[in-house]
């Protein structure tokens, strides 16, 4: 008996991970990419007849804090309304228990994959990238993971912060995401966050995030990985 190819592996791996979207208006049309919570499907929405971004959680037997992370991941796009930062449409739990959420799908490149320019180019890019965190910080969250994977540049040109899942909330903003009505949740910092643990990239990270101590880190981490 010959043994199944890589590609024969990653289409049983895909079916079986593949979300059941029954009771929602959605369908998947193709399978975009995974992260460290979830995996981002093209989707379309039947009601409206447009394609969307579906962000759902990985299977549920996967680490249990992911569901919470992700619903606060969708809150924290509701409350930043910029044009830097990719909306939201909506969020809900699906019938096999697992969160997911409804964005915008952004046609475009990562900013690490896009073609070579020139500075002034890069330069306004990276500006762009700067008011999209300045409007985060300015309402209490800070990204974390800033690094040219998670900057989208669209096809019209638009620059979107991307991947909001290990953002940390600070000040009024816990109340407007719930985030202090969640088991666990210190006064700054999401659930499920101790000291020791490291949330970031390598390489991206300011010593105070490196070293595992969420009460050191505040908006200049963010200004170190830009």
């Amino acid at each position: 008996m010959s043994a199944l190819s890589d590609a024969a592996l990653r289409r049983l791996r895909d079916a079986a991970e593949a979300p059941d979207l029954t009771g929602t208006k959605y369908e998947i049309v193709s399978r975009i990419g995974q992260g460290g919570m979830g995996t981002v499907y093209r989707a379309r929405d039947r009601e409206l007849g447009r394609e969307i971004a579906l962000k759902v959680v990985r299977l549920p037997e996967s680490a249990p804090d992911l569901a919470t992370r992700m619903m606060r991941e969708a809150r924290t796009l509701a409350l930043l309304e910029h044009p830097g930062i990719v909306p939201i449409h909506d969020v809900g739990t699906l019938v096999d228990g697992r969160v997911f959420y409804a964005m915008k799908l952004v046609r475009g490149a990562p900013l690490h994959e896009l073609p070579a320019t020139g500075l002034p180019e890069r330069l306004t890019i990276v500006e762009r990238v700067c008011e999209a965190v300045a409007f985060a910080h300015a309402h209490g969250v800070i990204h974390r993971d800033l690094k040219p994977q998670n900057v989208m540049v669209g096809a019209f040109g638009e620059v979107l912060v991307m991947d909001w899942g290990v953002a940390k909330i600070v000040g009024d903003a816990t109340a407007s995401l719930g985030v202090g009505s969640v088991a666990g949740t210190d006064e700054h910092t999401e659930p499920t966050t101790g000291h020791g643990v490291v949330l970031g990239t390598p390489g991206y990270m300011a010593p105070e995030q490196a070293a595992g101590d969420p009460s050191l880190v505040d908006t200049r981490a963010d200004v170190y990985a830009i």
